[in-house]
């Protein structure tokens, strides 16, 4: 008797999470479906351009694209009214993302309700000012921090049920400069801007700053210094200026500030642990490896863009001074060693895949005596030839792929005589595509030395991501059931304990039989 309320359950439960599964899978093929349906392209071709800028009108409608977001309609806008601030000046490429009508500027799709169109000014650098209100604008997306990803992922679920609009995923970023003072946009200094007494980058004031010695550190407007401090954008870094700073990277995303004197290492304003330095990068020039290696006197280190921290790798296994004696390889006082990376894509049970981990491993060739190096090959450096004792040897320079096709080892041991001849002799008249011709022939053999440790970075499985935001509501609808179960048991109780005390408290209308009158 006590099975069958459990068994119903179960049952319950399995039915709540098919429910709860077959309303996510709907809501994502009718989001494909509403991708698929979008006539982006026709507004595009088909529509009526605003000059040079990104403004589009079509079917009495005005809308704008935003990189990584897609198309976005004006609300509200005066069609009849609505003109561009194509400044014709395109060294501030913000005034072709700028749109007015007679009633509101718009930065992009976004309205900008206390800024005069009547009286808008282009002050330069992305600044505007209508006399008493002053904005900066970016002509470069990015995601809107003020949407939380649990209200996206409602907007998005109600996009894909309605006619409702898009969630908005990106934006061209803006930002309301708190000043009363009249701006003046800095030459040479993208993205500035001063009021004579604050500087202001893409509307965030910088403190302290000398602005006459104010200066990129790199060409990508990332990090400045001036005499004494330096910035990531607008945050002043814990450092002083050593006069000896550089931005290295991999990629774009990850910029890393080094302090070759004091050996502090940045990450935007992410700092690497100080008391730990100084630090040595190893890999700035690197194309087998996903992440730069930083060695103190603690330990080996990298940089987990994923979780954005500093990891230990191991103790400092390296003697002495470390040198790159090519883009993958390098020494330190007794040994020689090379970087190698790959990449794990694993596979959905149905269809697809998805990158699981980037992975660059640092290996050992031994000792480093008897190297020698012997010819740079290909006019622009693809690799180089190299000889140990009586064999020749092969670093590759060029970029890795996670294709198994187009995979290259870092280290190849040159076993074909007319292969050597070729590299020996005619080093500069060497491609890449002679060098792919020499692997795929097997004139080249791989080297694998000693692995000393691996530097990985796990990536997020959406697949995963998605069951567990099914889990979770799952549960949390069980949770609220069995709360509302419980409430509903007690309410029962109540009842019944009222009706008892109220039967209790009934007085008999019929006598007992021995009774007297």
């Amino acid at each position: 008797m006590q099975k069958k309320p459990r068994i119903s359950f179960i049952k319950f439960i399995f039915i709540i999470y098919v429910i709860i599964f077959m309303f996510l899978s709907l809501s994502y093929i009718l989001l494909l479906m509403k991708k698929s349906a979008s006539n982006s392209y026709e507004i595009e071709i088909n529509g009526q351009k605003y000059g040079n800028t990104q403004f589009v009108k079509y079917n009495n409608q005005i809308s704008i694209p935003v990189p990584s977001g897609g198309r976005y309609f004006l609300e509200n806008v005066d069609v009849g009214s609505f003109r561009v601030l194509d400044s014709q000046n395109y060294s501030d490429r913000s005034t072709l993302i700028v749109g007015l009508d007679k009633n509101s500027v718009y930065f992009g799709n976004i309205r900008i309700p206390d800024l005069n169109p009547n009286k808008l000014k282009v002050i330069g650098n992305g600044y505007y000012t209508d006399g008493t209100n002053t904005y900066f604008c970016s002509d470069m997306s990015e995601r809107n921090q003020n949407l939380s990803s649990p209200m996206e992922i409602f907007q998005t679920l109600i996009y894909a049920f309605s006619k409702t609009k898009k969630p908005q995923s990106y934006i061209y970023p803006y930002k309301k400069v708190e000043t009363d003072k009249r701006l003046q946009a800095v030459a040479n200094l993208s993205f500035f801007a001063s009021d004579g007494d604050k500087v202001y980058y893409k509307g965030e004031v910088l403190e302290n700053v000398d602005l006459n010695t104010l200066v990129p550190i790199d060409g990508q407007y990332t990090y400045f210094a001036d005499k004494e401090n330096v910035y990531y954008h607008s945050k002043l870094l814990p450092i002083k200026n050593s006069g000896n700073l550089k931005v290295v990277s991999l990629n774009p995303d990850d910029k890393f500030l080094y302090d070759e004197i004091n050996g502090y290492v940045f990450i935007g304003d992410y700092s690497f642990d100080k008391e730990k330095a100084p630090y040595k990068i190893i890999g700035s020039n690197g194309t087998h490896l996903y992440s730069l290696i930083f060695v103190s006197d603690d330990g080996i280190y990298f940089y987990d863009s994923e979780n954005k921290k500093q990891i230990k790798l191991k103790d400092n296994i390296f003697v002495g001074d470390i040198e790159e004696i090519s883009p993958n390889v390098f020494t330190d006082n007794e040994n020689i060693y090379y970087f190698q990376n790959y990449e794990i894509w694993k596979k959905y049970k149905n269809r697809g895949s998805f990158l699981a981990s980037r992975n660059t491993e640092v290996y050992s060739l031994g000792k480093k005596e008897s190297w020698k190096k012997l010819a740079d090959i290909g006019n622009e450096n693809i690799g180089s030839l190299w000889q140990k004792d009586n064999e020749y040897y092969y670093f590759d320079n060029l970029k890795n792929s996670s294709s198994k096709v187009d995979y290259r080892s870092t280290i190849y041991k040159i076993t074909d005589k007319s292969t050597l001849e070729s590299l020996l002799f005619y080093p500069e008249y060497i491609n890449a595509e002679k060098i792919d011709e020499f692997i795929l022939n097997k004139n080249f053999q791989d080297v694998k030395g000693e692995k000393l440790f691996t530097a990985t970075i796990k990536f997020h499985n959406v697949l995963k991501i998605f069951l567990g935001v099914l889990l979770v509501l799952g549960f949390i609808f069980i949770v609220f059931f069995l709360y509302l179960n419980k409430l509903n048991k007690e309410d029962e109780k109540n009842i019944d304990k009222m009706l008892l005390e109220k039967y209790r408290n009934i007085k008999p209308l019929s006598k007992n039989y021995n009774d007297k009158e």
